[in-house]
């Protein structure tokens, strides 16, 4: 009776060794796999909290720095607007200096489309200048002479007057859009007076021109400067709002790695260590099971013979 006693519990004890080998080795393979310490957070003990934590920060990170991509693109297409209607401003600019009145108005024509077109820019299905409106263009009227009739240049805007704003930050917003009656009001007045005069009673411009004519666009000249100074202005605005938003798109960028070095130190594996114990673990697997085997053909017949 004390023999079956004795290899029983050599039987339990190998088989106790066997089944922690096997559990040792598993738990090795599974972080060879993953490359993961763990697979829930029960695995990290008093570290899951920080490490609930750290992901939930790393997920915002990378949303504002998604918002941030998404807002650097859409200032780079303002930019490229403000660009061309700064150009077409310079070129109504120019042409109001020459003496010849057909090419005056030749050049003020095509200076409004370029306008016109720069400020009805869309960008992701939504019109740039139209502040949050989404279902006008930011100006309602395709031609020059249109402007006539209206009481002020400012009736040829659809824009209503909110910005749409991005946050960026936690605690941060950042005004991204620019309203066209900002924007293009200066050089619009221009068109409509231009507009005006030549309907009036002192055009059509005609070469050469008249003194009357001469006065007149003497007096534009610097309205148009103005203009173009206003657009200046804001083109060096949307510049500043690009540095910004991408220096903030770095920070989320240097936040995220940060992150991730974190979450790593507690739930990555080191790969040369779990392959070491995965070694350790299956020769352990192999002694106690045969430990184990040899155990179970234990026999007093083998002592009796």
């Amino acid at each position: 009776p004390m023999t079956r006693i004795s290899t029983y519990a050599a039987n339990q004890s190998a088989l106790m060794d066997l089944m922690k080998a096997q559990k040792q080795m598993f738990e090795a393979q599974q972080q060879l796999t993953t490359g993961k310490l763990v697979h829930d957070l029960k695995g990290v003990g008093y570290q899951a909290e920080m490490l609930s934590a750290a992901r939930a920060a790393e997920t915002q990170a990378k949303s504002y720095e998604e918002a941030a991509t998404r807002t650097e693109t859409r200032l780079a297409a303002q930019d490229t607007a403000l660009e061309h209607i700064a150009d077409a401003a310079n070129s109504l600019r120019l042409a109001i200096t020459t003496k010849e009145g057909d090419y005056i108005m030749q050049q003020t024509r095509e200076a409004f489309y370029e306008v016109t077109n720069a400020l009805n820019t869309q960008h992701a299905g939504t019109y740039l200048f139209s502040g949050t409106r989404t279902d006008v263009p930011s100006v309602g009227i395709s031609d020059l002479s249109d402007l006539v009739p209206m009481a002020s240049a400012d009736e040829a805007f659809q824009n209503n007057d909110r910005k749409p704003q991005v946050q960026l930050d936690q605690n941060y917003s950042i005004e991204v859009g620019m309203l066209a009656s900002d924007v293009g009001g200066d050089v619009m007045a221009s068109f409509k007076r231009i507009a005006d005069f030549d309907a009036g009673p002192n055009g059509p411009f005609a070469s050469p021109l008249s003194a009357a004519q001469e006065a007149f666009l003497q007096t534009e000249i610097q309205n148009v400067v103005s203009a173009l100074d206003n657009l200046h202005a804001r083109v060096g605005e949307n510049g500043t709002r690009q540095a910004h938003v991408e220096n903030l798109k770095t920070n989320h960028v240097e936040r995220q790695d940060f992150i991730t070095l974190m979450i790593s130190d507690i739930e990555d594996a080191d790969m040369a260590e779990a392959a070491t114990r995965f070694q350790q673990a299956q020769t352990a697997v192999q002694v106690s099971a045969a430990t184990f085997s040899s155990l179970n053909q234990v026999s007093l017949l083998n002592y009796l013979r």
